[in-house]
């Protein structure tokens, strides 16, 4: 698979387990941000077909793991109701994570290249924000770990 849309890594926060843990690959659905001040902007920074990874904190470890890559699917970003996670962003599943085996779940160590500081707060980040801009510092360019991410997956990567 291609991964040229890769741009984004997105925060996921529930303590008490695996958010998303019931998507399967292929299918669409909602994903969420915070109903906060300027959520709703940052949930409309993807354009159409962008690529976003989602990390989040095992409920049974302190390590950071890669749970999904989604594809957008919708235009825009969605306010859908006033609860605390009403923003919304149709997605489509690309991968998933084998939730039932949590060493084949991907650390953001390994995919990453560095212990990333994780931040608080659910909103997505260009790729090549994190870390002062370290994802093209350690990997020479956004390509390459692009690769990298599709191998570390079990994607495969062709041109055209």
């Amino acid at each position: 698979m291609n991964l040229d849309r890769l741009k984004f890594v997105k925060n996921i926060d529930d303590p008490k387990c695996w958010a998303y843990e019931d998507w399967n690959l292929g299918s669409q659905q909602d994903l969420h941000w915070a109903n906060a001040k300027g959520d709703f902007t940052n949930a409309d920074k993807a354009d159409l077909d962008d690529l976003i990874l989602l990390v989040q904190k095992s409920p049974h470890s302190a390590e950071t793991r890669i749970t999904h890559l989604v594809k957008v699917v919708s235009t825009s970003a969605e306010n859908l109701s006033h609860d605390d996670w009403g923003i919304v962003r149709e997605v489509a599943v690309v991968w998933v994570a084998d939730f039932a085996n949590l060493a084949s779940i991907p650390t953001d160590t390994d995919v990453f290249g560095w212990k990333r500081h994780r931040p608080q707060g659910t909103r997505i980040v260009k790729l090549e924000n994190l870390g002062d801009n370290r994802v093209t510092q350690l990997w020479h360019s956004l390509e390459i770990f692009q690769r990298h991410v599709a191998g570390m997956l079990g994607l495969t990567t062709t041109k055209g």
